[in-house]
C-alpha cells in the first residue's frame, strides 16, 4: 500500500510540474502526458481500484484544466490517444494473463498425464513381474509335484479312488466335476465329469443340468459344502471361486465325517494336477524325448524364417517319421515304442549342429530346421541321420530291435524375395511344413529308409 501512495503521489507531483512549466499550451504537455497511463496501468494490473480512481480523476482534471486553458481539437485528440492507448495496454496484458494461464494449465495437464503414466508403467511392471513369479512357481511346484503322487490326471485320480474306497465306504456314486473357467452359472460352458461306480469309472464332458447349476452357484456364495438328500457336494475352491465340485450320492450319515476328510484332501490333489496340466500346457521341452513340442518348435521356426528373409540365407526343414511303427508297438509294446522314440531323438540330437531346430510333431514324427543351410548339404545331413538310425542296434529291456525312418526335404532360399514379397511369415513356415511332408509321404512310398527332395527346392 506504501508504494501505491507513493506512485500516486509521483503522479500528482508529474502533473503540479507540468501545469507549472506550462503557463500556455507547450511541448511539456505533449511529451510528459504519455507517463500518467503508467500509474494507471499498474493500479489497474495490481487490482487497486481505490487509487486508479483517484489517478483517472487527476488524469481528467488535468486535461480539463489545460482544454479549458487552450481549447483546441489536439487536446482532445490526444485524449482520445491516451485512452486507445490504456486500452490497448490493458487488451495485451489480458491476452497476456490468458497465454500464461494456458500454459500452466497445459503444464498441469502435461504433468499429470506423466503421473498418470508413470503409475501404468509401475502398475503393468508390477503385473509382468508378479506373472514372472506365478510362472517360475507353477514349474517349481510341477517338479515338485511329479515326485508326490501318481495320480497326475484325473483319469488315474478317479480310478485311484475308487480302488481305495469301494471296500471303505458304501456309496451309489461319486463324481469329480471339472468346472470351466466361466463358472458354474453358464449353463453352455461344458465340464469335464469323471464319475465312480461300482462297476467302474465314466468320464464325460457336458453342460452342467438346470439343479447342478442351482447347487454350484449357491455353493460359490457359500463357500461351504451342500447337501440335497442322499446328495453331498463339496466345493474346491481356488481364489473365492470354484474350479471343481467332489459329489457323493448314496453315502450313510455316519460316514460323512471320512468323507470330509477325503475332500480336504482332494482340494490339495485335484489343484496339484490342475496345476500339473497348465503347465504341461506352457511347457516347451517333450517330456519323452526332450526336444521341443510342436507348438514352441513352430515359434522358433518362424523366428528363424524371419532372419533368414532379412539377412537372405537359405534354411531347410526336414520332416521325419519311423517306419511302420504303429505295428512297431503292437509287436513290441507301448514301452519299448517310447524308448525306442527316445533314442531315435538322441540318435536325432547327435546328427546335428547346436543351431539347429529339433521338434516332435507327431507321434512318431520329428522336425528339424537346419538354418544357413543349402540342399547339398541338407541332403548329406538327412542321409547321415537315416543312416546312423537304419545300423543303430535298439536295446530295449529284453528287446534288441531295429527300426529305419524316412525323410522329406525342403529347402528356403532367402534370396528370392518375390516369393516372399507380401506372404505373412506363418503362411511360409504353414507351406514349408507341407512340402516337407509331402516328399517325406513320397519317401514312404518309394519303399521307405530313403530321404526325397521336394520338386520345388532349387538346386545349387
Amino acid at each position: 500500500m506504501r508504494v501505491h501512495f507513493l506512485i500516486l503521489l509521483c503522479l500528482g507531483a508529474l502533473m503540479a510540474f507540468v501545469v507549472w512549466q506550462s503557463q500556455e499550451v507547450i511541448l511539456a504537455y505533449y511529451l510528459l502526458s504519455a507517463f500518467w497511463l503508467m500509474p494507471l496501468f499498474y493500479f489497474w494490473k495490481s487490482k487497486t481500484y481505490p487509487m486508479l480512481a483517484f489517478a483517472t480523476i487527476g488524469v481528467l482534471c488535468l486535461h480539463g484544466y489545460f482544454f479549458k486553458f487552450n481549447p483546441s481539437l489536439r487536446i482532445v485528440a490526444l485524449g482520445i490517444f491516451q485512452i486507445f492507448l490504456f486500452l490497448g495496454f490493458s487488451y495485451y496484458w489480458w491476452e497476456l494473463k490468458r497465454f500464461h494461464d494456458r500454459a500452466v494449465a497445459s503444464k498441469e495437464h502435461i504433468r499429470k498425464s506423466l503421473e498418470s503414466f508413470q503409475a501404468k508403467y509401475q502398475t503393468r511392471l508390477g503385473s509382468l513381474r508378479h506373472l514372472e513369479i506365478q510362472v517360475s512357481s507353477l514349474m517349481n511346484l510341477f517338479e515338485i509335484a511329479r515326485d508326490f503322487s501318481e495320480c497326475m490326471d484325473f483319469k488315474t485320480l478317479a480310478e485311484f479312488l475308487l480302488k481305495k474306497l469301494r471296500s471303505e465306504l458304501v456309496f451309489d456314486k461319486m463324481a469329480i466335476y471339472l468346472l470351466p473357467r466361466s463358472g458354474p452359472s453358464q449353463g453352455t460352458a461344458l465340464a469335464r465329469i469323471h464319475s465312480m461306480l461300482q462297476e467302474g469309472v465314466q468320464e464325460e464332458e457336458r453342460a452342467l443340468t438346470e439343479t447342478e447349476q442351482k447347487h454350484f452357484t449357491a455353493m460359490a456364495l457359500s463357500k461351504a459344502m451342500l447337501r440335497d438328500e442322499d446328495k453331498w457336494y463339496f466345493p474346491i475352491l481356488e481364489s473365492g471361486e470354484i474350479i471343481a465340485v467332489f459329489a457323493v450320492h448314496g453315502i450313510k450319515e455316519e460316514d460323512l465325517a471320512r468323507v470330509e476328510v477325503l475332500s480336504a484332501y482332494l482340494v490339495l490333489l485335484i489343484k496339484k494336477i490342475k496345476l500339473y496340466e497348465t503347465v504341461r500346457e506352457l511347457a516347451i521341452v517333450d517330456e519323452l524325448t526332450q526336444v521341443f513340442v510342436r507348438h514352441h518348435f513352430l515359434v522358433r521356426l518362424e523366428e528363424e524364417l524371419r532372419r533368414s528373409i532379412r539377412f537372405k540365407l537359405p534354411m531347410t526343414v526336414l520332416m521325419l517319421d519311423i517306419d511302420h511303427f504303429k505295428r512297431y508297438n503292437d509287436d513290441f509294446g507301448h514301452l519299448v515304442g517310447d524308448a525306442t522314440l527316445k533314442e531315435v531323438a538322441n540318435l536325432l540330437k547327435n546328427s546335428l549342429r547346436r543351431v539347429d531346430l529339433v521338434g516332435r510333431y507327431g507321434g512318431e514324427e520329428f522336425i528339424v530346421a537346419m538354418p544357413e543351410t543349402r540342399i547339398a548339404n541338407a541332403a548329406e545331413v538327412a542321409e547321415r541321420i537315416r543312416s546312423s538310425i537304419a545300423r543303430h542296434d535298439f536295446q530295449v529291456y529284453n528287446v534288441r530291435t531295429k527300426v529305419t525312418v524316412s525323410q522329406g526335404i525342403m529347402v528356403f532360399d532367402g534370396e528370392d524375395t518375390a516369393a516372399t514379397a507380401g506372404l505373412d511369415p506363418k503362411e511360409i513356415v504353414a507351406e514349408l511344413i507341407r512340402k516337407a511332408d509331402e516328399s517325406m509321404y513320397r519317401a514312404k512310398e518309394e519303399g521307405r529308409n530313403r530321404v526325397c527332395l521336394h520338386k520345388d527346392a532349387k538346386k545349387p
